[in-house]
């Protein structure tokens, strides 16, 4: 879950590929995942594909997250992949529209 000002914004499910690692220590990440990669496993994301949508939050959305599970959400799935084309993480972000706008940078 992510916040802003404060305020929980959005649910984020993550799938990195096992090949850079078989788990991820919540405690050594920093918000930049893009950043603790490249540094931790030599992986630089080049390019990344966002397609929005609408579905429902899933069943493990936390219980301090505003919306319960199952409410319909705008939802991000993002395509990371490396220079090569490797796609080598796929990520889903449900945010809230009343308090935050999607905007996506990467470079």
């Amino acid at each position: 879950m992510r916040s802003l000002s404060g305020d929980p914004v959005s649910v984020e499910e993550i799938w990195l590929c096992a090949s850079y690692a078989e788990r991820l220590d919540r405690a050594a990440l920093s918000e930049s995942l893009y950043l603790h990669y490249r540094t931790h496993f030599g992986l630089e994301i080049t390019r990344a594909e966002d397609r929005i949508g609408q579905e429902n939050l899933p069943e493990w959305t936390p219980a301090s997250y505003p919306h319960p599970p199952g409410t319909p959400l705008p939802v991000v799935l993002r395509l990371s992949q490396t220079a090569d084309g490797r796609t080598v993480e796929i990520s889903r972000n449900w945010f809230d529209p009343a308090i935050a706008r999607y905007v996506a940078r990467l470079g």
